[in-house]
């Protein structure tokens, strides 16, 4: 009941701001040369909206938003989204988790509680879901439950990765770079039209090598390097009139290692944030095959359908991985991922009068192959005895799903948005997991057989939106969010292999305020949000059976107060500014480190009090013939937060800041550039993930990159 009567009065002020916000307006007066820069056009709601006019929560970054930032890859977007976790290490380096709101999916095989879309298709694991950017036209972040207007459920928000779709302009970019640690970077961009007015294609290539980071005296060189290599091809079809087809290729390489942790406890009693012991080599080879055609046909200028029908997957094989760092066996992994999936949406979108909809069918089938060995001491002892276990097991899925939101807009100021998404899923899982020697020759059966379980949902939304102004709009929005339950694929043991865990619920209410202000030199974009969560999702490491496990948590929820601010104080300086607060609180966890020790009242893994960013960018003019050079900067930092729900001392990740800042020197003709770009100019070196498994005797952190240079050239017409 205290949380209802907090919601109305954020309700309340909310909607009492719009007086003080033109009172302000009238008394202050933007600088003379101030230039709000157009609007962000945005296609979160199906169909092309001013960011500022979207009454949803979401974060948008422009090419030249992701220039000035330097955010060239998903990782990158780590505190740069208020309240977004995003993991600036992972255990490959196209693979990524991510923590919205408090709740998020550390476990990369598992399905993501944020969806990630490439040009609308899904991507079902997050495996693979790490992109290095080249021919982006948007980046967008939705927080907060997304079923009503996309094709596959997610509990905490959706991110987009809109890439630019050739037409009839030529378009040529390339852009060569050389770094710190032997960092080799290639991107090109190739558009334009084959046929006017009928087909255009383009073509994308990126590139990028580095040496490691981190030594391993064990193996005798250097860990911790990429390897990657990219490619994007798309065939667009306009010939006919109305239809829109678009046919998409996308294949990645990559050869990077897979994460070299840091122990804790170091050989000689020292310690040093850049050595790892393992003695794993950290082979990984990774190929990813995707393709996509999206057909757009124009029914007529109200009404228009839309199909997107995908298929493709990866293949991970081998992954070598050591989850302690150390030169002892602890725990080793030797692993052969395998993923395919095919997926089909339809989509009716358009407006009726007063009223603007989006609907949807959709439909995914993934099947997703693990052939895991794993050894694993029992005990903290040098002689304890080694757990040799082959987990060999396919995961089957089939979702299916309808969906839709309207919009009515009752009159100049009102509207009432309201949705549903029916959802049926089945989840089937076969198991033949052996037992293995030294060698990893089979030497037993362990368990066999396999499972089977369907769940189904509905889940709806209804939200308010007042448009006080043509710059100011209020809205308040509840909605409920859904993911799917499955199986342990990580299970030795017939009872936890047949035992499904169930689908994590969460019904989320949201208040927000987003203003432009001072000629539209300023847009801040408020969010006050408060989630309840049932059946959260987790993972855990139980001593009693000496492994991972898979479950639920009984109850969570978390609320937080989200700012963003972009102002352009002139033609040639704009600064930015966001910020998140976050409690984010288990209700309920029995057993989340074993029988008896439990997570009750801890905090959420991986949700920072507090996440701040802020930055600028200065045009400086160099003489009369055009050139100039830009400045730019950027900061985040984030507060300390608990890697493991146990929130023990050991778990604690602290708090830091890191920054980074390029100087770019665009010539007299400006389609070319130079820039010198700065990651972690300040060289912030606190651990940025900790695990602890006393029982076995793990203890080791991830680091971020030490601070490092890149000097490029760029060409783009």
């Amino acid at each position: 009941m205290k949380f209802f009567n907090r919601f109305l009065l954020v309700g309340t002020v909310c909607a009492s701001v719009p007086m003080l916000l033109e009172t302000s307006q009238a008394q202050l007066q933007p600088a003379e040369s101030a230039d709000a820069g157009g609007e962000i056009i945005v296609t979160a709601e199906r169909r092309a909206t001013d960011l500022q006019k979207t009454a949803i929560a979401i974060s948008a970054f422009t090419p030249e938003l992701l220039e000035q930032r330097n955010i060239t890859s998903v990782r990158d977007l780590a505190g740069q989204v208020p309240n977004l976790f995003v993991a600036r290490t992972s255990i490959s380096h196209t693979t990524q988790t991510f923590s919205l709101r408090g709740v998020g999916e550390g476990d990369p095989i598992q399905e993501p509680v944020l969806a990630v879309y490439i040009d609308d298709v899904y991507v079902p694991r997050q495996i693979g879901s790490m992109s290095e950017f080249v021919d982006l036209e948007r980046v967008e972040l939705l927080r907060g439950p997304q079923g009503t207007l996309y094709g596959r459920n997610s509990s905490a928000g959706a991110l987009r990765l809109i890439t630019r779709d050739p037409d009839d302009m030529t378009h040529v970019t390339a852009e060569a770079g050389y770094g710190s640690y032997n960092d080799v970077q290639l991107r090109a961009l190739v558009s334009g039209p084959i046929i006017k007015d009928a087909l255009s294609a383009s073509i994308s290539y990126i590139h990028r090598t580095r040496d490691g980071v981190t030594y391993n005296p064990t193996l005798g060189h250097d860990v911790n390097r990429i390897d990657l290599d990219g490619w994007r091809g798309k065939l667009r079809f306009t010939g006919i009139n109305d239809l829109d087809a678009l046919l998409t290729l996308n294949v990645i390489r990559d050869r990077s290692d897979s994460r070299s942790y840091i122990p804790v406890n170091q050989p000689g009693g020292t310690f040093s944030r850049r050595r790892s012991y393992s003695e794993v080599e950290p082979l990984q080879h990774f190929n990813a095959l995707n393709g996509s055609l999206r057909l757009i046909y124009t029914l007529s200028s109200q009404l228009s359908i839309k199909s997107i029908t995908a298929a493709g997957g990866f293949n991970l094989d081998p992954v070598y991985y050591e989850n302690d760092g150390q030169a002892a066996l602890i725990q080793k992994n030797l692993i052969h991922y395998n993923d395919k999936f095919i997926s089909q949406e339809v989509q009716l979108n358009g407006e009726l009068g007063d009223v603007s909809f989006t609907s949807g069918l959709f439909y995914l089938h993934e099947r997703f192959f693990v052939e895991r060995d794993g050894f694993s001491r029992a005990g903290t002892a040098a002689t304890a005895p080694v757990n040799k276990q082959r987990a060999h097991n396919i995961t089957y899925t089939d979702a299916y799903a309808i969906f839709g939101e309207g919009t009515w807009k009752a009159n100049d100021i009102f509207s009432l948005t309201a949705g549903i998404r029916g959802t049926i899923e089945k989840k089937r899982f076969v198991f033949d997991n052996k037992v293995i020697d030294d060698n990893r020759n089979v030497v037993s059966q362990s368990i066999a057989g396999e499972a089977e379980k369907t769940w189904k949902a509905l889940t709806p939304k209804v939200s308010v939106q007042a448009q006080w102004t043509p710059n100011l709009l209020n809205y308040l929005t509840w909605s409920r969010g859904f993911k799917s339950g499955g199986f342990d694929n990580r299970a030795t043991r017939l009872d936890l292999a047949t035992l499904p865990f169930n689908p994590e619920k969460v019904t989320t209410y949201e208040g927000g305020l987003k203003a432009t202000l001072f000629d539209r030199a300023l847009r801040s974009n408020l969010a006050v949000f408060y989630n309840d969560y049932k059946d959260l999702q987790v993972s855990f490491y139980d001593p009693a059976y000496v492994g991972s496990r898979r479950g639920n948590a009984g109850k969570a929820h978390s609320w937080g107060v989200e700012l963003e601010n972009d102002l352009r104080l002139s033609d040639a300086f704009t600064v930015q500014a966001s910020g998140g607060y976050l409690k984010a609180v288990y209700d309920d966890y029995k057993g989340a480190g074993g029988n008896g020790v439990d997570a009750d009242g801890n905090p959420l893994t991986n949700a920072p009090k507090y996440s701040l960013s802020g930055g600028g960018t200065y045009d400086l003019p160099l003489g009369a013939n055009g050139s100039h050079v830009r400045l730019s900067a950027n900061a985040q930092y984030q507060s300390s937060f608990y890697a493991s729900a146990l929130a023990r001392v050991q778990d604690r990740v602290p708090g830091q800041t890191f920054v980074n800042g390029s100087v770019t020197w665009i010539l007299p003709d400006d389609r070319f550039q130079i820039a010198l770009t700065g990651k972690n100019i300040l060289g912030a070196n606190k651990p940025v993930s900790s695990t602890y498994t006393p029982s076995t005797g793990v203890y080791y952190r991830n680091y971020a990159d030490p601070a490092t240079v890149l000097i490029s050239v760029r060409f783009a017409s």
